[in-house]
């Protein structure tokens, strides 16, 4: 199989052409990006351990929902996201009474503490929550 190279290089050995107006034509003036390369490495350059290869990372999302954010120091409790999907009408209900509840300056007022409030009343009607 022949070898592989950018349009650049092909056209570097094309004659009666500019390199450098052939390079801002294919990159539409903007500044070259270095060429990527493949994840593997060729055969001769593979170096040989006993190591096990490291494995790849985890995705940021992972990470993220993993990780317990830290205390807040108005609270005193940290928060983890926890995602769920409701009904329309319920967001649409829940948006609208945090809005006139702020408006009123009544508490809880946000998304988040009316959320939070009401999930602790049915986990203590439930026993799930002492």
């Amino acid at each position: 199989m022949a070898e592989r190279r950018t349009l650049i290089e092909g056209l570097a050995t094309a004659e009666n052409i500019d390199p450098d107006l052939a390079e801002e034509f294919i990159n539409n003036g903007k500044p070259r990006k270095p060429a990527r390369t493949s994840g593997r490495a060729p055969e001769a350059t593979k170096q040989t351990t006993d190591e096990p290869p490291a494995p790849p990372p985890l995705p940021q999302a992972v990470v993220a929902a993993a990780q317990v954010s830290p205390a807040s120091p108005l609270t005193g409790v940290g928060r983890v996201p926890v995602g769920a999907r409701v009904r329309t009408e319920l967001a649409a209900a829940l948006k609208r009474a945090s809005l006139e509840r702020q408006l009123q300056g009544v508490e809880p007022n946000s998304v988040q503490e009316i959320l939070e409030e009401s999930l602790e009343l049915w986990l203590h009607k439930h026993g799930l929550l002492r």
